[in-house]
């Protein structure tokens, strides 16, 4: 398995598009025809024009997969929010990845396209070691209504027709902070409210690694009502009054979207902190009306105890964390690394001093092929399960099985 990464920031979106993919075949030194294209771009950019400019770079036969992110990340460039578009270039070997994909997620319920997917996958005779990654349309907006796509009720419905989760990771998808529609590119279509699934064969291996850079400020509150993902009684109280309470008169209630995170630990609660055991929950919004906290996922269900996060500024932690993920490799060969990170973790957005897609570049440096993208939610394993991750940096090493 080979990969080449590619980026742009050109607003000229057939020019962008065809230089992404001439860098990345560049970059891979692989003359032959590559197989798969992971695109993603932000929602500056038209779908059509971009799908044809990249396919008249990388030829008729690979295939291409991708969709919307907020901003793109290689090995020595990054950005979000404007004109950017990242690319891989992938050449299989003795690897091979089965896609598959699964529409209309604005009008289905998200427990039976897991069901559905979960089927795909048993038909597939994968297995709890099998690597996956999925990636999905966050964003059904229609007009002025915007509705989130759920990525837990999705898991929930994989694992019951499945009977457990592999090896997944992946994100729900998203092309700017205004939450515009998108389209994604399955194959040799471009699409909308659409998701799509690679299963990766038995040697490529996804080792991954979640950076949140949060640690719990407060002790343990419990969720005593909750509709959906809304948060309305915390500790019998209402949620945004206790919240309010509970923060002191220097944040309002205005101020809790994007800014409030909440830690779910799922494992020992009494324990020493370890960043791998938590869920993290974004605040969304407020319901002034019913004083609630609206929360990107529904998992927060009466009786979920919880903690308040607090957000570190020092990015030193996330150099050991990859280090600690090429140190499992053992004798396989890595061959490419993605970062996954939310885009409310943006230093020009969080207001923090530095974005930590340096400090990802720097540990990362020549070592491997790398392509990190800005999303929505983000999705990896917590204490072994798979779970939806807010304000979630994912860290997925790619490697062989050497011959």
């Amino acid at each position: 398995m080979r990969v080449g990464v590619g980026f742009s920031e050109n607003p000229d979106t057939a020019a962008a598009g065809a230089h992404a993919a001439f860098l990345a075949l560049q970059g891979s030194r692989d003359t032959r025809p590559c197989d798969v294209v992971l695109l993603f771009a932000t929602a500056r950019h038209d779908p059509w024009v971009l799908y044809d400019a990249v396919r008249g770079v990388v030829g008729p036969k690979a295939r291409i997969l991708g969709g919307g992110a907020v901003g793109a990340i290689t090995n020595d460039a990054f950005g979000y929010a404007g004109d950017q578009i990242g690319l891989a270039a992938i050449w299989l070997d003795n690897e091979h990845i089965d896609v598959f994909a699964e529409g209309n997620l604005d009008n289905r319920d998200e427990n039976e396209v897991g069901q559905t997917l979960g089927r795909r996958l048993a038909a597939l005779g994968i297995d709890e070691r099998s690597s996956v990654m999925l990636f999905y349309d966050a964003i059904d907006r229609i007009g002025d209504r915007v509705r989130l796509v759920m990525a837990t009720p999705m898991l929930e419905g994989m694992e019951q027709s499945l009977g457990f989760l592999p090896n997944l990771t992946g994100a729900g998808l998203q092309g700017d902070y205004a939450s515009t529609p998108t389209r994604q590119w399955i194959g040799g279509d471009v699409l909308r409210n659409h998701l799509f699934c690679l299963a990766f064969s038995s040697g490529v291996h996804i080792d991954n690694t979640i950076m949140h850079g949060c640690r719990p400020a407060t002790g343990y509150y419990t969720v005593t009502r909750a509709e959906r993902n809304v948060i309305l009684e915390i500790d019998n109280k209402p949620a945004l009054d206790f919240v309010c309470e509970l923060l002191g008169p220097a944040l309002q209630a205005e101020d809790l979207p994007f800014f409030l995170i909440l830690g779910i630990n799922r494992g020992d609660k009494w324990g020493e902190f370890g960043e791998k055991d938590y869920a993290n929950r974004l605040c969304l919004a407020i319901d002034q009306d019913r004083r609630g906290i609206v929360m990107f996922e529904p998992d927060m269900v009466a009786g979920t105890t919880f903690q308040v996060m607090h957000r570190s500024l020092d990015l030193e932690y996330i150099r050991p964390r990859v280090e600690q993920a090429f140190s499992r490799l053992g004798d396989r060969t890595p061959v490419f690394a993605m970062y996954i990170n939310c885009a409310g973790r943006a230093a020009g957005y969080a207001g923090f001093d530095q974005d930590d897609a340096i400090m990802i570049q720097e540990s990362v440096g020549k070592r491997v092929p790398l392509l990190g993208i800005y999303s929505g939610v983000e999705i990896a394993p917590v204490n072994h399960r798979p779970q939806a991750l807010d304000w979630t940096g994912v860290f997925c090493l790619f490697s062989v099985d050497k011959k």
